[in-house]
């Protein structure tokens, strides 16, 4: 070969040997960075498992200097319970990879996951190459996740609730041992699928209970929650409390819902005998003839029952929930003057008049000064309260208020009676005592000793008449019915008698009777409404002091009704007088001078009262009066 041709190859071999190391002195440099910007651990030990390359990973990691952990044995810095673990996955297989603790130069614990490679010669191991990716994250959040299962399943077999957990992408569903036993299940009797609860719900209580967990799962309802019934083993019913809660991913789709079943039955058994409890003190409460009323211990009305509302005119809504300051101001206002309203608790109990709000444009309230005023003539009612004290948390105090009214009406009408009756029996009787006083202690003629007895007679008879009109009365009030016989009879008939036997007492006067040829029948007692007609008759020309025309005649109106009317043209009364004619004993100011004992129309009503008919009174002052017996024609 000539020189010119080896120049020319040396030269060629020298420019590609050149470019040869500079193409490795690049490709070092590229690999040396690359390795130096790892986050992974890299290195390399000697055939003593003493390091002898790092990259700057491991300071970042393990917070040693390369420097100082140069040389040093691998195991001065893994755990001592992962040393010989870690030695023979080392000296193991030609290639391996596992998890390895080290321990940090703070001491801290650090997982890696370790990839070795070990290269031999002469089946001897000449040296060790690899690396260490830390997984200390993922190996705490997978330990606190196992922790966290294990805490949840020792909760879920502890706790009273059931506890189930549906995980909404694959269908799995969990039920926790209590979930099961709850319905009589052992763990292993139910499978954990969603059918095992849908197909147990009561029909009555399916439709509402998905349309709950839909509303849930479609992000209306924040929470789950539903009371429904689900059949146990036995084939009964348990009413379960179920509430759950749905996790969801950012795009707020749901990813898995969990929640827990408490078994409510008993306390549903409990709640429905309370709802059986309430609702027949309720109907105790709506049925009792007094009036109710129940405060809370923060002194608020907590309720009114129905017969207390129709007392006094208020309404419910009126009452509920106000103070008891502005209950009593509310009874106050309706309140007769000097008779107000008080729930004094010391008292045993007490008496107030009050107008119901509904008749308070009737009654002008100065009335209510008149502390005798006439309950029945002025659309007031007596009340009695009684106040009673509890100590509970739900009513501090009761108040019950009864209508005593009538019995107070009773007692002022007894009290007036007494009184009444005593006053005009004291007439005769002192006329009856002086005149036979005289003739005890003194000597009289013929003649005057036969006035005195005379006037004795007198007084005997109208005693003896005011005490059977009385007695009368009495058995009429008493409805015993035992000197009543009723018989269908023509009224014209008994009307005709009681005219014939006033007249037969010789009464100048006359009768003006007008009647038709017309029968009307009516079921009466002959002689009672004879009585009766001969106390109108006697009253009509009783009071016509100055004389005047009587008439008598019978009415028939509609067509199931016929009156006997008596009409005079006497003295006449107020409408005033009209409210006190029935009363016993009273007697018009303007007939004083006229003798009469003041039952005789007292007696006229409850005869007809028991007749079931009744008596009407038309009169004027000075003008007269008509009074007419009405009864009901008997039915063919």
């Amino acid at each position: 070969m000539e020189k010119s041709h080896i120049d020319a190859f040396e030269t060629f071999n020298t420019q590609i040997n050149y470019r040869l190391v500079e193409a490795l002195s690049e490709a070092d440099l590229r690999f040396n960075t690359l390795i130096e910007q790892l986050n992974e651990i890299v290195f390399t030990l000697n055939s003593e498992g003493c390091f002898t390359f790092l990259n700057p990973a491991w300071k970042a990691h393990v917070g040693y200097e390369i420097a100082e952990t140069m040389g040093r044995p691998i195991q001065d810095f893994v755990h001592p319970e992962d040393l010989l673990r870690c030695l023979d996955y080392f000296l193991g297989a030609p290639s391996s990879s596992f998890e390895v603790r080290f321990l940090d130069k703070h001491r801290n614990i650090l997982w890696f996951e370790a990839t070795v490679k070990p290269v031999f010669e002469n089946k001897v191991i000449r040296e060790i190459f690899g690396t260490f990716i830390d997984v200390t994250e993922r190996v705490n959040a997978a330990e606190a996740l196992n922790v966290s299962k294990e805490r949840f399943k020792l909760a879920a077999t502890a706790s009273n609730d059931g506890i189930w957990d549906w995980n909404l992408l694959t269908n799995e569903v969990y039920f926790s041992p209590r979930w099961k036993e709850m319905l009589g299940y052992a763990d292993d009797e139910l499978e954990d699928c969603y059918a095992t609860w849908h197909d147990r719900i009561h029909p009555d209580d399916l439709k509402e209970t998905l349309s709950t967990l839909t509303a849930c799962l479609e992000g209306k309802n924040k929470l789950y929650e539903n009371v429904h019934r689900l059949k146990n083993k036995s084939g009964g019913w348990c009413w379960i409390l179920d509430r759950g809660i749905v996790l969801r991913d950012a795009a707020g789709k749901g990813l898995r819902m969990a929640g827990s079943h408490a078994d409510i039955t008993q306390l549903k058994h409990i709640e429905e005998q309370l709802l059986e409890r309430q609702q027949e003190l309720n109907t105790i409460f709506s049925m009792s003839p007094d009036g109710i009323v129940t405060i809370t211990p923060k002194g608020m009305i907590s309720s009114v029952s129905p017969i207390f509302l129709s007392m006094t005119g208020f309404s419910a809504e009126e009452l509920l929930l106000i103070s008891e300051h502005d209950f009593t101001e509310k009874m106050a206002s309706i309140s007769l003057v000097g008779s107000l309203y008080t729930a004094d608790e010391s008292q045993a109990y007490r008496l107030f008049k009050i107008v119901p709000v509904n008749n308070e444009k009737q009654l002008d309230r100065s009335l209510g000064n008149n502390a005798n005023a006439n309950p029945s003539h002025q659309n007031m009612r007596v009340l009695k309260v009684t106040v009673c004290q509890l100590d509970n948390e739900t009513i501090s105090k009761i108040m019950y208020f009864r209508d005593v009214t009538a019995e107070t009406e009773i007692d002022r009408m007894k009290s007036e009676f007494l009184s009444t009756a005593a006053h005009e029996l004291r007439t005769p009787m002192s006329s009856v005592y002086g005149f036979t006083e005289l003739l005890l202690t003194r000597d009289f003629d013929k003649e005057t000793r036969h006035g005195i007895l005379v006037n004795i007679h007198q007084q005997a008879e109208s005693l003896v008449r005011m005490v059977s009109d009385l007695l009368d009365l009495a058995k009429i009030e008493a409805r015993t019915g035992k000197e009543f016989k009723f018989l269908e009879q023509p009224l014209e008939t008994v009307t005709k008698k009681a005219i014939a036997e006033f007249m037969m007492q010789g009464d100048a006067r006359t009768i003006n009777s007008t009647f038709t040829d017309e029968i009307h029948l009516v079921t009466i007692d002959f002689d009672q409404i004879k009585r009766a007609l001969t106390n109108i008759i006697s009253n009509a020309f009783k009071y016509s002091p100055e004389g005047g025309e009587v008439s008598i005649s019978l009415c028939q109106r509609n067509t199931d009704e016929v009156g006997v009317l008596v009409k005079d043209h006497g003295l006449g009364m107020t409408q005033e007088q009209l409210t006190h004619v029935f009363e016993r004993f009273w007697r018009g100011t303007n007939a004083s001078h006229i003798t009469g004992t003041g039952l005789g129309m007292s007696l006229v009503k409850e005869i007809m009262s028991f007749h079931q008919g009744h008596v009407e009174i038309n009169s004027q002052p000075n003008q007269g009066t008509e009074v007419g017996l009405w009864f009901k024609l008997s039915q063919p």
